[in-house]
């Protein structure tokens, strides 16, 4: 008995694929920016507190930039498995008898979209600003911890 697998079952397993990684992605990020508003508080009425509570405030700074490198690795996962679903998808839309060209010339589409157009006016992928993100957060929780030390030894007062 021979089980064949039809292109439209593999179009819609490659479909289902990627789609359950695309909104894992976004849902990662959003519980990103969750804990981020949550640590960001307590970091806010950590440096209005007085100094003895600068080596909480230095956990926490620490805490941001752990987060936001976890985070960054999960992304990289999920957009690789992103980009897996993609590569199969544009096989079949190859193959197929139909040239719709959606996955297949999205980056060559991106490309010319953002030709002569000075770089902050470009269109980023969502990997991109992830990235920055998770950059800019991560930067963000090791000035936090500097800040906390100058605070601890007196260097700073943010009364």
């Amino acid at each position: 008995m021979e089980n064949k697998i039809s292109s439209e079952q593999l179009m819609e397993h490659a479909w289902k694929y990627f789609e359950i990684h695309s909104n894992q992605r976004i849902t990662l990020f959003n519980y990103f920016l969750f804990i981020m508003t949550g640590l960001g508080a307590a970091i806010g009425i950590t440096l209005q507190a007085s100094s003895k509570f600068a080596y909480v405030g230095i956990f926490l700074s620490f805490f941001v930039s752990l987060v936001s490198f976890v985070f960054w690795k999960l992304d990289q996962r999920t957009s690789f498995l992103i980009k897996e679903s993609e590569k199969t998808l544009i096989l079949l839309e190859r193959n197929s008898a139909v040239d719709f060209g959606i996955f297949s010339k999205e980056e060559a589409n991106l490309d010319k979209h953002n030709k002569d157009k000075f770089y902050i006016f470009k269109t980023f992928t969502y990997g991109k600003i992830f990235r920055l993100v998770f950059f800019t957060t991560g930067l963000v929780g090791v000035l936090g911890m500097v800040i906390f030390i100058l605070k601890i030894f007196a260097c700073i007062s943010l009364k």
